[in-house]
């Protein structure tokens, strides 16, 4: 009786119990395959091995999922090499002057400009605030304000008044014209770039007591 390779499967499943128990990972890597493959033809029946369309089905496999390993080692490299090219990039700002999108702001116990632009003069301009938590913190009013670049001066305190804790915080703003018609608004953070900060992955850039990642770098200035 021909062995299938479920049944091998299935078989050193069985046999190496004690070693899958020590091992995190639960997935056949090539390796894993060829041994299989070997134990096929090993344990086959001479009177009737196995198909030569199956066997060749089997090889195809083994061929896409070297290929896939090839592509995924491949891939891992190129992601290793983009991130140490972004940080090398990052830490060449350090000094310059930029401009770049974000709406980030970390409160070190003074008062901090929230910076956008308006894209067209607005009647009311609406800023909202939120803590790391995603909770409203402060809402305020701006009246009258022309085109272009604007700052929002924020003293620090929430809606009571009280002085809000140190910390990462994020805020929107949003604005109408006299017709009521909306305005397009963009937040941004512009200064020096004075420190890089690696987090999760990703690269950001330090400007005053605002964190921007480095893809949303719009201008460098000398």
């Amino acid at each position: 009786m021909t062995v299938g390779m479920d049944a091998i499967l299935a078989n050193q499943t069985s046999a190496n119990t004690a070693t899958a128990a020590n091992s995190k990972s639960d997935t056949v890597d090539v390796a894993d395959f060829y041994n299989l493959l070997i134990k096929q033809l090993q344990y086959q029946d001479p009177m009737n091995p196995v198909e030569n369309t199956e066997f060749t089905a089997q090889l195809a496999q083994f061929s896409q999922l070297q290929a896939i390993t090839d592509m995924k080692t491949g891939m891992d490299t190129l992601t290793q090499l983009q991130a140490s090219t972004n940080n090398l990039t990052a830490l060449t700002l350090i000094g310059k002057q930029v401009v770049a999108r974000g709406n980030s702001v970390t409160y070190s116990g003074t008062g901090e400009n929230l910076d956008f632009t308006l894209g067209d003069a607005a009647s009311k301009v609406t800023v909202k605030i939120y803590n790391g938590n995603g909770s409203l913190v402060r809402t305020d009013e701006l009246s009258s304000v022309a085109a272009g670049d604007a700052q929002y001066a924020w003293d620090g305190r929430d809606e009571e008044g009280n002085t809000v804790s140190r910390g990462k915080y994020y805020f929107t703003v949003s604005a109408t014209d006299v017709q009521g018609s909306e305005v397009n608004v963009t937040t941004y953070a512009k200064g020096e770039v004075t420190g890089v900060k690696y987090e999760n992955g990703n690269t950001y850039l330090t400007i005053g007591n605002k964190d921007v990642s480095l893809a949303d770098i719009q201008k460098i200035e000398q």
